[in-house]
């Protein structure tokens, strides 16, 4: 019962998109259902008192759980062209044997949207259209022969097994048409789930080229996004927005000191400290180097109020590196958008504030430069 259980959960999840059918889970899938059928028809041929087919149904069960072994080995080509050589070899010896009146020449219909699922889903097909086409010309022929073929066995059927031949012939519609709604289910949710996987791929890929992959800040495509919109909004709703544009103080010598490793340390624990500080609608990227920018949400005394907490939390934090204790300091420039400033210029001004705050003691917060200072 737990086993139903899991079974169960399982094709739940599939459906879900949680779990993938695997190549080899789903040849194996179709072997069994292949291998089952024809342990049936085995039976219906012995009730008609063929012996020849009984004992060709039981041979292609058997051949059918034999290949579930190549699964592991992963020979799906050679498992499609055995599946497609006994389907038609079948449909011919049905035909021959009792002509199109039983109806096994369905499983021509249902042979060719199989071998293209299967062609289309499983990797290691490199040409699905080819395989596809070369069986529905072989297949399509088979069943043209079908049509047209006499056979006088027929009527011996109506008249003897009248009963096991309507059985017979509905059997072979259902399987038909619930196989066929199997292969189809089974695409679609192939597709869907391959749709799942390429929009998650894309979402990956649009944020790996988004996020600095040291720091895992945004990066300067991002912010530049950013800023646009906020520029929009300041000229279309006076959305008032500031800039902080922080600098690591002498970040050369820590490389020179230390080394790159405790460089790339101390980057990464300043962009964890200024995250740490980020308000709602702030927005912070690494501008490049050791420079970090900060789009904040409000106007210049906000900006630098929060440029002052950063600066505090990070003159208090330290990065041990190889038994060193490794002090950081930073100076940041703060400046508020105006509607006539295009974006360069405002992200200038930020930088000439840091530029003073760097040539003037380093380890502060510039809002603001006096006026006898040109730049």
């Amino acid at each position: 019962m737990d086993q139903i259980k899991i079974y169960l959960n399982y094709i739940k999840d599939i459906i879900n998109g949680e779990e993938y059918l695997s190549d080899r889970d789903k040849f194996t899938l179709i072997l069994h259902l292949c291998a089952f059928s024809h342990l049936i028809f085995a039976g219906l041929f012995l009730g008609f008192g063929n012996i020849l087919m009984m004992l060709y149904n039981l041979l292609s069960f058997l051949v059918y759980e034999s290949l579930v072994t190549l699964t592991k080995n992963k020979q799906f080509k050679l498992i499609t062209l055995a599946i497609t050589a006994e389907v038609n070899i079948f449909v011919l010896l049905s035909t021959l044997a009792y002509g199109k009146g039983l109806y096994f020449n369905l499983f021509c219909f249902l042979l060719i949207p199989a071998v293209f699922y299967i062609s289309n889903s499983a990797k290691a097909f490199k040409h699905p259209f080819f395989a596809s086409l070369v069986v529905t010309i072989i297949t399509t022929a088979n069943y043209i022969f079908s049509v047209f073929y006499e056979s006088n066995n027929y009527q011996t059927l109506v008249d003897r097994y009248h009963v096991l031949l309507i059985v017979t012939i509905i059997l072979n519609i259902v399987v038909t048409v619930v196989l066929l709604g199997l292969f189809c289910f089974m695409f679609t949710i192939e597709m869907r789930n391959s749709t799942a996987t390429l929009e998650n791929r894309t979402r990956q890929l649009k944020q790996l080229s988004s996020i600095d992959p040291l720091t895992k800040l945004a990066n300067r495509r991002s912010m530049m996004e950013k800023l646009n919109i906020s520029m929009h909004l300041l000229r279309k709703d006076k959305k008032v927005f500031s800039l902080i544009l922080g600098d690591i103080d002498d970040f050369k010598k820590v490389n020179d000191t230390y080394g790159h490793d405790c460089g790339d340390r101390v980057l990464v624990m300043v962009a964890d400290t200024i995250s740490s500080q980020m308000r709602e609608g702030d927005f912070v990227c690494r501008w490049g180097g050791e420079e970090i920018l900060i789009l904040v949400n409000g106007n210049i005394e906000a900006a630098k109020s929060l440029g002052e907490r950063i600066l505090n939390k990070i003159c208090s934090s330290e990065v041990i590196h190889e038994g060193n204790s490794v002090k950081v300091t930073m100076t940041f420039g703060v400046a508020q958008a105006n509607e006539s400033f295009r974006i360069e210029d405002f992200i200038q001004q930020a930088d000439n504030r840091l530029y003073y705050g760097k040539t003037h003691g380093k380890c502060q917060v510039v809002a603001e430069i006096p006026n006898s200072v040109n730049y």
